[in-house]
């Protein structure tokens, strides 16, 4: 019950936090922009047949979220331990 109020409270403060963000108009990408990122595609796609790059974002991915999940639990823990009277 206590961690579901604190959840709550934590939610809440996000929804505090972000929002102004959510004030802001919807926006959209540049038509070059978004013809080069088509286009960046495209090229991926032929060195797809050699080497898997889809494969290799999605390793890199994955690394990177792992690597940030122990970061966030090492910098946690170090919080924690920077408490008075928790070992």
């Amino acid at each position: 019950m206590i961690t579901y109020y604190l959840i709550l409270i934590f939610l809440y403060l996000l929804g505090l936090i972000v929002s102004p963000l959510r004030l802001l108009p919807i926006a959209s990408l540049s038509v070059n922009l978004t013809g080069t990122l088509t286009s960046a595609g495209n090229y991926l796609a032929l060195f797809d047949i050699f080497l898997p790059v889809g494969t290799l974002f999605t390793v890199f991915g994955i690394v990177i979220v792992i690597e940030g999940a122990y970061f966030t639990y090492k910098a946690v823990k170090w919080v924690y331990t920077k408490i008075p009277g928790i070992s």
